[in-house]
């Protein structure tokens, strides 16, 4: 598909099929074919002698490092890359590294493979790392308190305390974030702390029992002052920072009058259609700068600039 987002994309076959099979995972987390993508602070490994990949280790490799003391250790299954499947892992212990090895920032492998078009590597890097980050705030039981056990490849955590147990599983939080519209007008923001220029469009979690159209016209209200009616969506981004889905709209404005929320905003105000046109062909200044492409509001300004 065009036009894809970063960070979608999954490159993989996530074979959840297989993951509940526990005689077929431990197979193959020994098997010579499986490669491991390794994580450190949560920064992926990788290998920067050719631009940029990740930088796998085989079996052996692992086996080597770790001892195979996998109750110990925080790992998941990511997939299957043909027959070969593919886990990632956090390494606690010290690694030796060759000299075109460097564990990186996930944005930061983003942004710098974004620049070339789009790629799946932030895709399959990401979901190795919103996994492993569950996974390791996830040790004891939020139920009642015992120790928890890896379980369907790192996709659940089950409580060691029999008489508790619980599952739990990972969880994603939903994000909306809205390109507000009023005619030839869209609305944009810039957060506190943000450098002069950087303005994008409003976004915030939606909250427990809302569906997707109360928690855009909720958040709008409330960070701008602006009342919203039609609520359409556009399209979604994985953001593994640590775990969220960011949902892409377009909210019609019913109102045009602004009185932004101090503590979430510096600034918001209405930005012409022409203008922000003439902004894109030119590449942006330090008065407005173009959101990242990493970033989805990036992908709903370019989508409504590019309509009639």
């Amino acid at each position: 598909m065009m036009n894809r987002c970063i960070f979608s994309g999954f490159p993989l076959d996530p074979a959840d099929h297989f993951r509940a099979d526990a005689t077929w995972i431990s197979a193959r987390l020994a098997h010579d074919s499986s490669r491991f993508l390794l994580y450190g602070r949560g920064r992926p490994l990788m290998d920067i002698s050719e631009g940029l990949r990740p930088a796998y280790r085989s079996t052996a490799e692992v086996q080597d490092i770790t001892g195979g003391h996998w109750d110990q250790l925080d790992w998941t299954f990511i997939g299957l890359d043909g027959d070969a499947a593919i886990f990632a892992i956090v390494l606690n212990q010290k690694l030796e590294l060759s000299g075109h090895e460097k564990f990186i920032d996930l944005r930061s492998i983003a942004v710098q493979v974004s620049a070339e078009g789009f790629s799946a590597i932030p895709s399959l890097l990401g979901r190795g790392k919103m996994l492993l980050d569950w996974n390791g705030r996830r040790h004891f039981c939020s139920c009642c308190g015992h120790k928890t056990r890896t379980e369907n490849g790192g996709y659940v955590r089950k409580c060691t305390n029999e008489a508790c147990a619980a599952e739990h599983f990972p969880r994603t939080d939903p994000v909306v974030i809205m390109l507000v519209l009023q005619g030839d007008k869209c609305l944009l923001g810039r957060g506190v702390g943000w450098p002069e220029g950087n303005y994008s469009a409003l976004a915030g979690f939606m909250e427990p029992g809302e569906t997707i159209e109360e928690a855009t016209r909720r958040e709008v209200l409330e960070e701008a002052g602006v009342t919203v009616g039609e609520v359409t969506y556009i399209k979604s981004q994985p953001w593994p920072f640590p775990s969220s889905l960011m949902i892409g709209v377009q909210a019609k404005a019913l109102t045009t009058d602004i009185t932004t929320d101090t503590k979430e905003l510096e600034d918001a105000r209405w930005f012409d259609k022409a203008e922000l046109r003439q902004i894109f062909e030119t590449g942006g200044d330090d008065t407005f700068r173009i959101p990242p492409e990493i970033a989805i509001a990036r992908h709903l300004l370019e989508e409504w600039l590019q309509e009639g």
